[in-house]
């Protein structure tokens, strides 16, 4: 026989779940995503390289780029990438090179162009002076928080990236969107290569989404 609750303790759980604080009543949610491109025609990706004219001194951006997101592309989505190395493309124009059809790809994957796609763009990583006066919150010797304004160098750093994807069998463009992130570091002795790897792996999620189911992090707040 099943018993029902007294009228009296339903209704203290109602009021128990209406009086929660406003931290308990948000969840978090993770919603999954399918690849934002149709994949069911094709199996392999060809990083060719990026457009760049931008050099660092202690490192090859254009270089950097595609051996990240070929790691990335390999170990989180069903697509093989080739293995080759990146193009030298700075004497590419942008403006005219990225039209809707582009030859230049079709003959990386000559067995199967009819199965692979191709992940190129334009890469700059630009470094700027943001140092001035800024209001900094300290504390001081008494534990209490104070906020002044003083003299602080501060370095930005910005990376931008447009990303165009290509089957191989006729060069067509699929997909194409422009992608960007940036940090500022405190000082003026940042390890530019490190920024620039911090800056890729915020950017990757967007990027391998393309080709790999992803995970969206969120949280609500239940009415």
């Amino acid at each position: 026989m099943i018993r029902h609750a007294p009228k009296t303790l339903l209704f203290t759980a109602i009021l128990a779940l209406i009086s929660c604080t406003d931290e308990s009543k948000r969840v978090r949610i993770s919603l999954p995503l399918p690849p934002k491109l149709d994949l069911t025609q094709y199996d392999f990706l060809f990083l060719p390289g990026f457009v760049t004219d931008m050099e660092v001194e202690s490192f090859d951006i254009n270089r950097e780029a595609v051996n990240f997101l070929r790691r990335e592309v390999d170990l989180r989505s069903a697509m093989k990438p080739l293995s080759n190395a990146a193009s030298d493309m700075s004497d590419k124009d942008p403006r005219s090179f990225f039209s809707m059809e582009q030859p230049y790809f079709r003959s990386a994957n000559a067995e199967l162009p009819n199965r692979t796609l191709a992940l190129t763009g334009v890469l700059t990583f630009d470094q700027v002076d943001r140092s001035g006066f800024h209001e900094v919150e300290r504390t001081d010797l008494t534990g209490r928080r104070v906020v002044r304004t003083q003299y602080v160098e501060v370095t930005g750093y910005i990376l931008n990236m447009r990303v165009y994807v290509y089957e191989l069998d006729q060069g067509r463009l699929l997909y194409r969107e422009a992608l960007s992130d940036s940090i500022n570091v405190e000082g003026s002795n940042a390890d530019d290569k490190l920024v620039f790897f911090d800056l890729m792996q915020r950017i990757s999620d967007r990027v391998v989404g393309l080709f790999s189911n992803t995970l969206v992090r969120a949280e609500r707040k239940l009415l």
